[in-house]
């Protein structure tokens, strides 16, 4: 294969590089022709498709879903790193995981543009449903979620063994050390709508770039892990009624509690987070302990929590490739956790 991760989408889809890249060494076909069921375009773009073989046992999958940065602007920086970060989690990783996550049947990374691509059975064709920011979402489903969150976490639990993996990074230390957009723009952003529902002292865009430094300043050792890295209600989908997760562009290493304290407060609705939050913290201790891992004293948890809920809200805050009415969603329930919260006081800014 001359480019194993094309940025050109037509050569990605067409019939001569899928028959490729979903070759096994059990089974080769050729491929006759591909029709494509649904574009979705946010940052990355995802393609569900089929495929009509030339000669394959009914048996052969034919519903596929391929996801990449494709076009102009594919290799910049940012978008080399995510597409990187995916496809190693399906290449490293979702093997032995016990996470559940879409079947990866095609992961890759072209050494010479950097850029990683993912082809996944088409979860929609087999029965799955995705979530989203603006539908609800139970207490009772986020701690169903939360504990695919303690799978993976207790995997690597305390960094183990991730030292042997040079490409994964603490991206807090990323985003502290220089603004990930520029300032006048974060706050012009906070002074529209999305900053409406709330108070003036945490949308204020200096604050927040200080607060990312503070956070990136805190210790970890306890509790450093795998972790999702973006673990929001966009990035769920369920099958026959469990949860799984999808989108594994900002894998990181890092503290378990940035997970679970974004988690919570993206999924939930802002008063089922007031009145949940501390029973559903409780319960992913539980699920640690259940996988596997001494979970940290409760104290020390909360405060955790606490801090990390600035993650989030800082992610919502600078996102722009997203419809609005779901970052307006996700910046008022991250705020008013990190104002509830009184997460940039315990940061000290």
């Amino acid at each position: 294969m001359n480019n194993p991760a094309p940025t050109d989408l037509d050569e990605a889809l067409s019939p001569a590089w899928l028959a490729q890249a979903l070759a096994s060494d059990s089974q080769r076909v050729a491929i006759k022709s591909v029709a494509v069921v649904e574009t979705l375009k946010t940052m990355a773009t995802k393609v569900r498709f089929e495929v009509d073989y030339e000669d394959a046992p009914a048996s052969a999958h034919r519903a596929f879903c391929i996801k990449g940065f494709f076009g102009e602007g594919a290799l910049i920086g940012a978008t080399i790193a995510n597409s990187q970060a995916e496809a190693n989690w399906y290449l490293k990783f979702a093997p032995h995981s016990r996470v559940r996550t879409p079947i990866c049947r095609y992961a890759a990374i072209d050494p010479q543009s950097g850029h990683g691509i993912v082809i996944m059975e088409d979860v929609v064709a087999a029965g799955g449903r995705f979530l989203s920011a603006l539908e609800p979402y139970s207490p009772d489903q986020a701690a169903a979620s939360l504990d695919q969150l303690a799978r993976l976490h207790a995997e690597h639990w305390g960094g183990n063994l991730l030292d042997n993996y040079s490409w994964i990074e603490r991206r807090l230390l990323d985003m502290a050390s220089a603004p990930w957009v520029p300032l006048d723009m974060l706050q012009d952003m906070l002074d529209g709508e999305r900053g409406v529902p709330l108070q003036r002292a945490i949308k204020n865009a200096e604050r927040i770039q200080r607060g990312i430094e503070a956070l990136a300043k805190v210790s970890v050792a306890r509790g450093e892990c795998l972790i999702h890295g973006d673990a929001h209600a966009g990035n769920l989908f369920e099958m026959q009624g469990a949860p799984a997760l999808i989108d594994w562009q900002l894998l990181q290493r890092g503290s378990w509690a940035l997970d679970v304290a974004y988690h919570i407060a993206a999924t939930l609705n802002v008063e089922d987070r007031r009145n949940s939050e501390r029973d559903l913290l409780r319960e992913y201790l539980n699920r640690l302990r259940a996988h596997g891992v001494q979970p940290p004293a409760w104290d020390e948890a909360w405060q955790a929590y606490r801090t990390y809920m600035l993650y989030g809200f800082f992610l919502w805050s600078i996102t722009r490739k997203v419809v609005p009415n779901v970052i307006h969603e996700f910046v008022k329930r991250l705020g008013l956790a990190v104002t509830d919260l009184e997460t940039f006081e315990l940061l000290g800014v």
